[in-house]
Order: C-alpha cells, then sequence, then structure tokens
C-alpha cells in the first residue's frame, strides 16, 4: 500500500466523541456563528426527536403504552431543563459575588491594619459593636502609629496585591485581562472565542478581582462581575447536552447571566435586564427576556440570603432619600449631566490613546505596567481621604444624607466645606487621569465603578457649592420654596446624580442607569432628576459624536461585528464581494481534490457549483463540517484517495433510513450521534456522501443590490456568509468582515481617533526618554562594575 493510502486510512484508536468535539471547536476558533444553518440545524433535530419520541414506545397498533407515559413524562422534565439551567446559573453567580465582596472587603481593611479579634475580620466585622463614628475601634490595629510608615505598608500591599493578580492572569488565563463586555457583546452577536468563557477564565478573574479591587487601581468590579456571570452561565450550560449543541440556545443562557451579573453588582434585577436588552444583545426575544429576569432575580435572591455586609444591603452604596427636591435644582442637575458627557468623552477618546501606546510599547509588560499603576496610584492616593479608602465605600459615604450618620470626617461640616470641596475636586481630577491608563491593564478591570466615583466626587463638589450659595443667600428668589426650618439642600442627592451621568456618560446607556439607580434608592421622586440628567448627558454625547467604551473597544480590536447605526453608502454589493472564490464541484472531486483544496486554503467555508464548465450555484459547505466528515470517514476506513465524492442528493438517497424526510437546507449538525452513524453506514469506497451537511438554499442576494441591505441581512438573520448570484449563477460572496472593511475605508479621516493623538504622543516621548535614561543608567553600571 502507498504512503498515501495508508494516510487516508489512519486510524483514530482511543479517540472518542469528545476530543472529536474538541477538535470541531478548535476548528471553529475566532470565526462567526451562522445563525441560520444553526437554526436549520436545531429544527431538523427537534423534528427528528419529536418523532423518535412520539413513534418509539407505541405498541404494534398505535396504542399508549406504560413506555410510551414514562417517555411524556421526561419529554416534561425535558420541558423544564432551561428553567433548571437559569436557576443553577443564579444560584452560583450569587454565591459567588457574595464570595467576592467578602473577600474584596477584608483585602482592602488589611493594607491599613488587622482585627485582633479574629485576622479573618474586615474593620467593619471587627468593630461590630462600636456604634460611634470613630475612626478606629479598640480591636482594629492599625500597622503602624507613624504615618510614613503606614503610608509605605499600604503602598507595598497594593503593589503585591496588583502583582499577583497581573502575574495570574499572564501565566494562566490571558481572557481573564480586562473587563470582557466588549467580547461578550461580540460573542453574544456570534463571534467565537475559545476559552473566553471557560473554566480557567472563570477561576482566575474571580481570584484576581478582589486582589485588583484591593490594590487601589482605579478599575472597578463590575464589568468583570458580567463576565465572570457569563463564564459561570457558559459553564453550566455546557453540562447539558441541549445547550452544548446548539450556539443559539448556549448565547440565551450568557445573556441571561449577563443580566444576573449586573443584577448582582448593583443590586438592580431590573436594571441588569435591561443591560442585556440594552447593550449586551443586539437580538432580543421575549422569552430571552424572561429568563433573564429569572436568572437576574434568583442571583439577587441568593445575594440577599448570604447578606455579605451584615446589613440587609446587596451592595455597599445603597442609599435611602428622606427629602425631596426642588425644580431650581434643575439648573444645577443641567450642569451634571453636561459634566457627564463631557467625561465620556474625554475617557473614550483619551483611553483609546492609550491603548494604542500599550499595544505598541506594553504588550509584553504587562506584569510591570500593573504594579507601576497600582503604585502610583497608592503614592498619590493615599494622602486625599476620598481616593484612599475602596471606591464603593467612598460612594456610600457621599451618597447619604447629612443627618443620620453621613456627616465622615466633617464632610457636612460648614466650617471645613471649601477645604472638603477643594479635597473631592481634586479626588475627581486625579481619579479621571487614572481612569483614562487604567483601564485596560492586563489584570480584571472594569470601568462602571470609577466612573461614578468621578461623577459622585464632582457632583458632591456642585452640592456642596449650592448648600453654601442657600447658607449664604437664604432669602433670595431662587431659594425662595424653601422651609426655613428643614434643609433645602441635599449634596449626596448630587453625587448620586453626578455618578448615574458619569456611567451614562462613559458607557452611553441610559435607561438601564435610570432603573439601577432607582433600584438603588428605592426613591420615586428622584427618577425624574435621573432622566434629566441622563437625558443632558446623552444629548451631550451625541454632539460630540462619542461611542461608548465597549463599542469602540470593539472596533479597537477589529471583531467583526456590525453596529446598529445607519449607514448611506452609494455602493452596490458587487463593490464589496469576493470574486475570486475557492469552490467545489458537485460532481467530479475525489477526497484527495478536498483534501488539497482545504490544505492550500483558510477560508470557512466553500460554494458548490454544479460543476467545472457552469457556474449554476448548488449549495454552501462550512469548512467546518468538511474536515469533520473526512476526517470522521478516514477513521472509519471507508475511503480512498480516489473516493468520488457527492455534495448533492441522488434518487437512491431518497430512502435513506438513517435522515428520512429530511429538508432541504443542512440537516445534520456535526456534534449529532446520527452524523456518526451516517458516516458510518454511507462511507464506502465508492462514494463519500456529503449532501447531509451542504445548505442547499444559501442566502443569496443580486450583485446590483445596495450595501446597506446586506448590512441589514446580516445584522437581523445573521449568516456567516452571503453568495452573490446572478440568474443561478455565482459572481461572488461577502461576508461581514468585508463590509467592516469597506466601511474602514469609508470612515472620515479623523474618525479612528485612537491611530495619532496628543495623549499617545507625549506617552511615546515620555517612553522613549524613559528608555534612553534606562539604557544610560545601564551602561554606567556596567563601565563602574569593569572598573
Amino acid at each position: 500500500m502507498t504512503r498515501t493510502g495508508v494516510q487516508y486510512e489512519r486510524q483514530f484508536d482511543n479517540r472518542d466523541y469528545e476530543e472529536e468535539i474538541e477538535q470541531i471547536r478548535r476548528y471553529e476558533d475566532f470565526t462567526t456563528i451562522d445563525w441560520i444553518q444553526d437554526s436549520i440545524v436545531e429544527r431538523n433535530r427537534r423534528i427528528r426527536n419529536a418523532k423518535a419520541a412520539q413513534a418509539a414506545y407505541r405498541g404494534p397498533r398505535g396504542e399508549i403504552t406504560p413506555t410510551w407515559v414514562w417517555a411524556q413524562f421526561w419529554r416534561f422534565l425535558r420541558a423544564g431543563e432551561p428553567w433548571l439551567v437559569i436557576s443553577l446559573v443564579g444560584i452560583f453567580i450569587g454565591v459567588n459575588a457574595a464570595l467576592i465582596s467578602i473577600i474584596t472587603e477584608w483585602l482592602s481593611d488589611i493594607k491599613m491594619g488587622y482585627c485582633t479579634d479574629g485576622w479573618w475580620l474586615n474593620q467593619q466585622f471587627c468593630c461590630w459593636e462600636v456604634e460611634s463614628d470613630e475612626e478606629f475601634c479598640p480591636s482594629w490595629h492599625l500597622w503602624s502609629t507613624a504615618t510614613p510608615a503606614r503610608w509605605l505598608i499600604y503602598v507595598i500591599f497594593a503593589a503585591m496585591f496588583s502583582f499577583v493578580a497581573a502575574h495570574l492572569v499572564r501565566s494562566m488565563a490571558k481572557y481573564a485581562a480586562g473587563s470582557g463586555i466588549s467580547e461578550i457583546k461580540c460573542i453574544l452577536a456570534g463571534f467565537i472565542m475559545q476559552g473566553f468563557l471557560g473554566y480557567a477564565t472563570f477561576f482566575i478573574k474571580s481570584l484576581t478581582l478582589p486582589l485588583v479591587i484591593a490594590s487601589g487601581l482605579s478599575v472597578g468590579k463590575e464589568g468583570p462581575s458580567v463576565h465572570v456571570a457569563c463564564c459561570i452561565g457558559a459553564i453550566v450550560a455546557s453540562w447539558f447536552q441541549r445547550f452544548s449543541r446548539s450556539q443559539g440556545k448556549m448565547r440565551e443562557i450568557i445573556t441571561a447571566a449577563s443580566a444576573a451579573g449586573v443584577a448582582v453588582a448593583f443590586g438592580s434585577p431590573i436594571g441588569g435586564v435591561l443591560f442585556s436588552i440594552e447593550e449586551m444583545s443586539q437580538m432580543f426575544r421575549i422569552k430571552t427576556m424572561w429568563r433573564s429576569f429569572v436568572c437576574a432575580l434568583v442571583a439577587t435572591f441568593t445575594l440577599s440570603v448570604m447578606n455579605p455586609f451584615r446589613t440587609g444591603k446587596l451592595v455597599l452604596f445603597q442609599v435611602t432619600y428622606s427629602r425631596d427636591w426642588h425644580f431650581f435644582e434643575i439648573i444645577f442637575f443641567i450642569i451634571l449631566g453636561i459634566f457627564g458627557g463631557l467625561y465620556g468623552a474625554f475617557v473614550v477618546k483619551f483611553n483609546m490613546q492609550v491603548a494604542a501606546f500599550r499595544r505598541k510599547h506594553l504588550a509584553t509588560h504587562g506584569v510591570a505596567e500593573a504594579v507601576i499603576l497600582a503604585t502610583l496610584t497608592a503614592i498619590i492616593g493615599y494622602f486625599n481621604r476620598f481616593m484612599r479608602i475602596d471606591m464603593t465605600e467612598m460612594m456610600s459615604i457621599l451618597f447619604r444624607e447629612c443627618e443620620g450618620g453621613g456627616d465622615y470626617d466633617n464632610l457636612c461640616q460648614m466650617a471645613v466645606q471649601w477645604p472638603m470641596a477643594n479635597s473631592l475636586l481634586l479626588a475627581t481630577f486625579i481619579r479621571m487621569g487614572f481612569v483614562v491608563i487604567s483601564y485596560g491593564a492586563k489584570v480584571p478591570a472594569g470601568i462602571f465603578v470609577p466612573s461614578m466615583a468621578v461623577g459622585a466626587t464632582f457632583g458632591r463638589t456642585v452640592g456642596i457649592m449650592v448648600k453654601a450659595m442657600y447658607r449664604a443667600y437664604p432669602h433670595s428668589g431662587i431659594f425662595a420654596v424653601c422651609d426655613p426650618d428643614a434643609p433645602c439642600i441635599t449634596p449626596g442627592t448630587y453625587a448620586f446624580l453626578g455618578a448615574a451621568a458619569a456611567l451614562s456618560g462613559v458607557m452611553r446607556i441610559t435607561v438601564t442607569v435610570v432603573v439601577i439607580m432607582f433600584e438603588l434608592t428605592g426613591a420615586l421622586t428622584y427618577i425624574l432628576p435621573t432622566m434629566i440628567v441622563i437625558l443632558v448627558t446623552k444629548a451631550v454625547g451625541d454632539f460630540l459624536g462619542t461611542r461608548g467604551i465597549a463599542d469602540e473597544t470593539i472596533r479597537f480590536n477589529g471583531y467583526p461585528i456590525l453596529e446598529n447605526e445607519e449607514h448611506g453608502f452609494d455602493a452596490s454589493v458587487s463593490e464589496v464581494m469576493k470574486k475570486d472564490l475557492d469552490i467545489l464541484f458537485a460532481s467530479g472531486m475525489l477526497v484527495s481534490d478536498v483534501e488539497r483544496l482545504l490544505g492550500s486554503t483558510n477560508v470557512k467555508g466553500f460554494p458548490i457549483v454544479a460543476s467545472e464548465s457552469s457556474r449554476t450555484l448548488v449549495g454552501y459547505m462550512g469548512r467546518t463540517e468538511l474536515r469533520y466528515v473526512l476526517d470522521k470517514a478516514q477513521s472509519v476506513g471507508g475511503i480512498s484517495p480516489n473516493t468520488p465524492c457527492a455534495f448533492t442528493r441522488q434518487a437512491s438517497d431518497q430512502e435513506d433510513l438513517v435522515l428520512p424526510d429530511m429538508t432541504s437546507g443542512s440537516a445534520l449538525g456535526v456534534e449529532e450521534e446520527v452524523a456518526t452513524e451516517f458516516i458510518e453506514t454511507s462511507a464506502t469506497i465508492d462514494v463519500l456522501k456529503l449532501w447531509p451537511w451542504v445548505n442547499q438554499t444559501p442566502l443569496t442576494v443580486s450583485p446590483r443590490l445596495p450595501l446597506e441591505i446586506v448590512m441589514q441581512l446580516f445584522k437581523r438573520m445573521g449568516p456567516r456568509v452571503i453568495l452573490v448570484e446572478e440568474h443561478g449563477s455565482l459572481k461572488g460572496l461577502v461576508t461581514v468582515k468585508d463590509v467592516l472593511r469597506f466601511d474602514a475605508t469609508e470612515q472620515p479621516i479623523g474618525d479612528l481617533h485612537w491611530d495619532v493623538g496628543e495623549l499617545e504622543a507625549i506617552l511615546d516621548v515620555m517612553w522613549n526618554w524613559a528608555v534612553r535614561i534606562a539604557e544610560t543608567s545601564m551602561e554606567w553600571c556596567r563601565r563602574l562594575i569593569r572598573r
């Protein structure tokens, strides 16, 4: 036997089903899902299962038997399987969120001191019985009584936490870095990233997230919490075959998990559902909304039962307000909205420039970057009372009313109101700078809470100023509606609204922020001010042309996802489509020809035409399916290099016992046992039947169709490719990447503002300066050693 023959008859002994599926998934990595193909396969699978369940257990004359009744009982249980999965996902998300919150609080406090009653207690639990507002209690000991020593220990802990987190991410789970929301949006839109929602990412991100937050970096845990929640959803769903073999059903669970992630992060189940609708999913169905609601509800209930803060609050910065607002305050609310829009534009623009600098110079220095940023933040932030403490704790302080325990560190004292305002304003701008350079570092890093913290410090500053104006001019006409016997201005509400404005400005979400803020306060009276602030923020962002930072990150990384905005291209499909195609012929091709084509190309699928002389379109077959069938057929040893391939169904195949009553379109998914059975029974030396995996009704368009319509087809129907044919003859094909490539060439020159920017240029100069200093120092040291 020739070497080629041996090659084609190689056996895959000891290769089980799971290994085959893993090989398939490796083929699919970094590709997009063909939603139409997935839907057809799922439909045919559902029809086969229904027929099998109906006919398999009846008697000879179709009568009902106990076996049939038992089968219907199991069918009923399977109908409840999605809700079981959703409930399990919600429970695990709630437990994980509670553990992360507890560990984060302990690590944040351990930088300042320790509890003599038990090293595992944070400052709150250590001083549980102390009812006064004193900063320390007898059981809580600082690391040192000397301020310089306390500062040094604080910085050392921050650097150590960031080093451990960055090292674990780099060495064990690279996908655990960053927020993850941008990538999840792409995954929900159909992009495949193997390992992004896997076990390693889940464990490393859950472990390192408390370390990063405790290090003091100006990043948040809410975005990474959504990523962790989606990891839990994907992992739990993979335990059930119904979801693991269907990309569409898997993404329904991931969407519901993203809602639960936001729900536990903010204590806002309805806000989580709206977030999954407004920000995460491009195609949202009512069934998915109900599953998202149940998942968010179960996760929030689980978190409430665990009660991580022992205060009944789901998050630290939950607050209630007992006083109403006044109409004259709308003027100042508008100022907060303008700040939110400007903040979002500033952060998005300059963070993208920092990301470009990071990609150019710091791609291999992720650990050092994280440690330097954490050390810098600790060195500078320690001397500002509002940057020294955890951001969530700071927001809980700034949101409170002055009456009833809200006077933290003389925050409400009139005698020190201007030094306090200066401190708040300084914290605003320092943290804004750190957010710009920290978000995107190679550690778990979100931007929700840092943005809210920036907005809260600015809002509290405005609140203090308005309150000072009222105290100075109580009889002014603008304050005529105020009751002289009751407090008129509540600075905490300004901090609350400022946080909402900054979050909306940087993420470009609206309704979700209003609902989250309502659920945080439970105050119906503050819905209207929140809506006014968010409306102004959105107007400013629209005027400046700002996109959300998640969308900008997607564009920066070049992920294949179409935006939801309208386009006005004066172009047809023929100007964008690929014309030089790798194609298969419905007849006349041998296995060796197909193998040669697979080896010489890296495309994700092949149009099938009638013959070499005719370009009449017959169908389309994906590379994944083609590779799988060839490997499986070779493993059973029924084919040779000279075996003909059949891409169309013949008359002799109409009575096939494995695939009865098959409809047009691809009948089988590769992850099915019936696929294996069909290959084992049909693969012979005479013919290799590939037609069950051929999409016989691919989506086609005319070459003269406007490109905007094709973009709508990609958005609404989700095909991987659209074939271009005229009068039945194949002319070309177009993919999402082709459209995005054309879209990028049509962008105005200044639109991709991360390419060259002021901040990136400054950072480049500083980098070159630092490199020259380091090289000079090393050369000086070498000369000194030689002497």
